[in-house]
């Protein structure tokens, strides 16, 4: 039996897809030069895999269909090199790399194979959004798949083109510059508090995140817009190829009385401040890489939390992976791994100890603020060039403490032996900096180092968002009888907690760091 080719492939997708089609249909669609597309149609009629209606004047062509051969396809491309082919329906995903494709594996797809699964592979589902924004995607679609096919603004760099358009699809990545050579373009600079006084020009119902439609196919339980902002128009809006990232405010969590189907209350006010503070002080205060962020006031009540795209640059992508597609865990299971677990695929994902130690000190820092909320797919690897791995820079960072002092250091526990993610102590992390490599006496090195900064300079940090509080003032409902204090003051309380936490789990005196931390302790509750 003869053997179809890429280009047999194309139109015999193409057909599949409408049920007559002309040969003038199937040249526009395609962009195959007509000789060639006579060539094919011909082996293809010869093989039983179309039917040929009509005379010559008006002929047309039509599937012809084999019970069991009724998949979608669609042609997996990562920064523009073809990887392999995605097929599904029959209630089965089937994924085959291309014999061209001589990069690394993705991970959980082997070469070689042909590789099942009943659920869509890990490492696509990963890319799309969560829960509710999930849903409106969904709608109209007949599978999972189906949406993988219309993302623009997925993180990272996979193209997912159906094989009828494969023809038209047209890389450009040949032109991309290597991403450490335009890294400072790409972050760029900004304070704090830095607020973006643009003209918004985008619906009330999508900044009130009321719309019931999607406007980011960043994946993610939040609601975001892919925007672009024109500095010297002073304006924002909604854009396809975006290279920034709005995130409305929440209204019903600025009320204290919100719960969540759970009944648990969610009260999370002015979290855009709290993202752009933690995000701003890990940026200009520690050295991490974090791209630009900002805030957006709101028309009534709150403020949008603006960022850049670091994985964008020039209307091109750069690839970047998240853990939980590292590691084969589904989006809904983000939470359900370990630090070990983690810190292994991180030590073998990073390419040098450089990356790993900062992927180290960002989950120190992140334990600092309580971080509660970071879980694998809030950690990500990005690459930088020639298959090469560092930390990608930091997204998605909150202190979920200024909001519940009770909550979880951080997102994921420990394993063995069996730890949830609270009052870690330094030897926890003396654990996980083995793994990746990074000895005892260099992690506390760093660790003082971070400790010692946030002691001595978050309280200007604190200070500045007072100064700002004189002229945009930020009540925080204390009480539900509407007694009221200030954000600032919950950053605050926040902070000294948190340094007499640490004084008792002995961190403060495992890192040398008492005298430094004595003002505070000096006020520690007996």
């Amino acid at each position: 039996m003869l053997k179809l080719n890429r280009t047999d492939e194309v139109i015999l997708e193409s057909i599949s897809i409408e049920i007559n089609t002309t040969i003038s249909e199937l040249l526009e669609k395609t962009s195959i030069q007509r000789r060639t597309a006579q060539r094919a149609l011909k082996k293809l009629n010869e093989l039983g895999l179309i039917k040929v209606l009509g005379s010559t004047k008006d002929r047309s062509y039509r599937r012809v269909f084999n019970p069991d051969d009724s998949s979608l396809k669609l042609v997996v491309f990562s920064s523009g090199i073809e990887v392999g082919d995605l097929h599904y329906g029959n209630g089965e995903y089937t994924f085959e790399y291309s014999k061209k494709y001589n990069k690394p594996e993705l991970e959980g797809l082997k070469k070689g194979e042909i590789n099942r699964s009943i659920d869509l592979f890990t490492y696509f589902e990963n890319l799309i959004p969560e829960y509710t924004r999930r849903e409106r995607l969904l709608l109209n679609k007949h599978d999972i798949a189906d949406v993988l096919k219309d993302l623009q603004n997925s993180h990272g760099a996979l193209d997912f083109i159906p094989k009828d358009k494969l023809y038209n699809y047209k890389p450009m990545y040949g032109k991309r510059e290597n991403w450490i050579s335009v890294k400072n373009n790409i972050l760029s600079e900004n304070n704090f508090p830095n607020l973006i006084t643009a003209n918004v020009l985008i619906d009330d119902d999508v900044l009130d995140a009321s719309s019931n439609t999607e406007h980011s196919d960043l994946s993610g339980y939040q609601t975001k817009v892919d925007i672009n902002i024109d500095f010297e128009k002073n304006i924002i809006i909604e854009s396809k190829n975006a290279e920034y990232l709005l995130k409305p405010r929440n209204k019903d969590k600025h009320n204290y009385f919100n719960t969540d189907e759970n009944d648990k209350k969610r009260y999370y006010p002015y979290i855009a401040i709290n993202e752009h503070l933690f995000m701003t002080f890990a940026k200009n205060e520690l050295a991490f890489n974090v791209p630009y962020t900002g805030i957006l006031k709101a028309k009534d009540v709150d403020y949008h939390y603006v960022t850049k795209r670091y994985d964008r640059y020039n209307g091109l992508k750069y690839n970047q992976v998240d853990f939980a597609q590292v590691l084969g865990v589904s989006s809904t299971n983000k939470y359900k791994s370990n630090s070990e677990d983690l810190f292994s695929a991180l030590n073998l994902k990073l390419s040098s100890q450089d990356a790993k130690l900062e992927a180290i000190k960002f989950y120190y820092y992140s334990y600092l603020i309580k971080h509660a909320d970071l879980h694998l797919k809030n950690i990500g690897a990005l690459e930088v060039g020639n298959g090469k791995y560092i930390l990608a820079p930091l997204y998605d960072l909150i202190s979920v403490g200024v909001y519940n002092g009770e909550s979880y250091d951080l997102g994921l526990g420990m394993k063995e032996p069996r730890k949830k993610p609270k009052n870690w102590k330094m030897e926890d992390f003396y654990k996980l900096a083995e793994i990746i490599g990074i000895t005892k006496l260099m992690f506390k090195k760093e660790a003082r180092v971070i400790t010692k900064i946030f002691i001595t300079k978050f309280p200007q940090y604190i200070d500045k968002l007072k100064e700002f509080e004189k002229s945009h003032p930020l009540p925080i409902q204390k009480t539900r009888n509407a007694s009221y204090k200030s954000f600032s003051s919950k950053i605050n309380n926040m902070f000294e907690e948190r340094i007499i936490t640490l004084k008792k789990l002995g961190v403060i005196k495992e890192l040398e760091l008492v005298e430094i931390a004595g003002g505070l302790l000096a006020v520690q509750k007996q």
